[in-house]
């Protein structure tokens, strides 16, 4: 069974026209450019800034005075 010309060049036509849109649409898509990491968060104040209050802890006596758990 053959085909008209006329046909033919419709067929030839609407090919070359979708390899164009196919080959357009791969070319188009991803992410175009350096890749890069974001930056990082800012840490918490907490860990960053020096504490305000201490809790209280144990006290060490002071030279010549005398300690509870001295023995007598």
């Amino acid at each position: 069974m053959q085909v008209s010309p006329a046909r033919a060049n419709v067929h030839a036509v609407t090919r070359l026209a979708a390899s164009v849109t196919l080959l357009a649409l791969l070319a188009a898509c991803g992410y175009k450019g350096p890749l890069y990491l974001p930056p990082p968060a800012a840490p918490d104040r907490s860990l960053t800034a020096p504490p305000t209050d201490s809790p209280p802890g144990p006290v060490m006596p002071q030279r010549g005075e005398p300690t509870s758990a001295s023995p007598r």
